[in-house]
């Protein structure tokens, strides 16, 4: 039973991890387009922001997770319980989609090319708010189904996929995302 609670809590703690990374993230950029505009907006920082979520939660956490709910969806769930799940699976390409548009608009600006503003930061500020909803389920909800219903089996499987995959910015702090860290942790 010690390996079993131990691989849950390492994988329970990444997950929350990589949840506390991607708030400080979102407070980076929150923070950003709060003092807009007073301040201008650093559109390369924001740009080297969306790489991040797009190479490691978009690539990594979420599948991570994807994985560990679909096992949790083999498992006798209420009615209830299996619509929390579905709905978190779908806020995943939700996320995923959307952090991809944004990413197209910053280009377009660093480009030069006009963008309404207005509409960015609106969408902007709804991305933020779906991000911080959906880690707020997760951690409130979804985790803890996942921590009731899995085997020691599901857990180890899951670990064993993702173990390699470190995250570049918070774990490494080095290679393109050094500085963005230091900007992050530092502003």
């Amino acid at each position: 039973m010690a390996s079993e609670d131990n691989v849950q809590t390492q994988l329970k703690d990444r997950l929350n991890n990589d949840h506390f990374h991607i708030a400080t993230v979102m407070n980076a950029l929150d923070k950003m387009f709060a003092a807009f505009p007073d301040e201008d907006i650093d559109w390369n920082a924001v740009s080297d922001m969306l790489s991040y979520l797009q190479e490691y939660p978009d690539t990594v956490h979420h599948p991570l997770e994807d994985q560990l709910f679909d096992r949790v969806l083999d498992k006798g769930l209420t009615p209830a319980e299996r619509e929390l799940v579905h709905t978190n699976l779908a806020q995943h390409a939700e996320i995923i989609s959307a952090t991809l548009r944004l990413d197209q608009d910053v280009n377009q600006i660093l480009n030069d090319t006009v963008v309404p503003i207005g509409k960015v930061l609106e969408d902007f500020e709804r991305y933020i708010e779906l991000q911080r909803t959906h880690m707020r389920n997760e951690n409130t909800h979804l985790f803890p189904l996942a921590q009731r219903l899995l085997t020691e089996e599901d857990w180890r499987d899951v670990e064993a996929e993702y173990a390699s995959h470190v995250d570049p910015m918070f774990a490494l702090k080095q290679g393109k995302f050094a500085s963005l860290f230091e900007y992050i942790t530092e502003g």
